[in-house]
């Protein structure tokens, strides 16, 4: 199972609300959802579409960045407030033994995820949440790193996922000209053997968090894809505009790392509808804003690992 790690803003959950009408990641792609914004309206919209078609992602009720950070209670109350809630209760662990225990027990809160990232001390905190009963998923960033933590969440017989920070953030995007297709990942191939049932990452944007941006000089249109002669890895290119001398004519520039993107595509016979929706901008020369070009790439990136996952792409 695969659980991507998404900021809940408006073009992820865009992709998100796509994939679940067309019916396409139902089985076998679980989000966490971290909401960053001082506002639910997106969250809700949402959430209506998620309950209409029986989807359960788990939303973060103590972020770690953005407008809503730390252990208080409004995103709680918000989930409280909804009807026939479809979103499922997860926590940040970060040496919070107390907040997240008593509302867990006063809220009464049952499949319940603890996410633990690399912002920890207190080892001793985190496997007494971990054991407790209502917590039925934890996910760990890294468990190379705490072998110890990892046996013993193994021993437990609870859903382990673990997470992985992929994404080769550059520091300008005008860099990305200079990088070739290389390896993204390989948890889905050997997850399992490694004793865990879930996998994470954080798709195809930075782990760090980013809230707004400028106008960029080069747009880079980041695509997975599954690489058979490389036992089925999931690979990426960084299809990235050539003129970048500029912040100017950011449709032209759209439309250079489009091409690239679409031949690719045509090359290696690769096909969603995540990679139809780009086609359609470029055949119609419409730039539909970076925004647009993040959640083609998510949904493109989450196409690929359920497609795998179900069976649909195999060598």
């Amino acid at each position: 199972m695969y659980y991507p790690y998404l900021r809940a803003r408006q073009f992820e959950l865009l992709s998100l609300r796509e994939l679940v009408t067309e019916g396409q990641i139902l089985e076998n792609v679980i989000p966490v959802l971290e909401p960053v914004k001082d506002g639910f309206s997106s969250l809700t919209l949402a959430h209506n579409i998620f309950k209409e078609c029986n989807f359960h992602p788990y939303l973060i009720l103590n972020p770690i960045v953005g407008e809503l950070k730390g252990d208080y209670l409004e995103i709680l109350n918000y989930l409280v407030e909804l009807e026939d809630c479809a979103f499922k209760p997860a926590f940040h662990y970060s040496n919070n033994l107390e907040f997240v225990l008593s509302t867990i027990i006063n809220y009464d809160l049952k499949d319940c995820m603890i996410i633990c990232l690399t912002n920890f001390t207190d080892d001793i905190g985190f496997r007494t949440l971990c054991e407790h009963p209502s917590v039925t998923h934890i996910m760990l960033q890294d468990p190379n790193n705490y072998r110890s933590l990892d046996r013993f969440i193994k021993q437990l017989n609870k859903t382990y996922i673990r997470l992985n920070d992929v994404f080769q953030k550059q520091a300008k995007n005008s860099l990305f000209l200079e990088i070739g297709a290389h390896k993204f990942t390989e948890e889905h191939l050997y997850y399992r053997e490694e004793r865990y049932q879930g996998f994470s990452d954080y798709t195809v944007v930075p782990s760090e968090f980013i809230d707004g941006g400028s106008t960029p000089r080069a747009v880079v249109i980041h695509l997975t894809y599954l690489y058979a002669e490389e036992n089925n890895e999931i690979w990426i290119r960084h299809f990235t505009s050539k003129t970048n001398d500029s912040i100017a004519n950011v449709q032209g520039k759209f439309a250079e790392a489009a091409y690239k993107a679409i031949s690719f595509c045509n090359e290696h016979q690769l096909k969603n509808s995540a990679l139809d929706e780009l086609i359609t901008y470029y055949n119609e020369k419409r730039y539909p804003g970076l925004g647009i070009v993040k959640k083609i790439s998510i949904k493109n990136h989450l196409l690929v690992v359920s497609d795998y996952l179900s069976g649909g792409i195999h060598a």
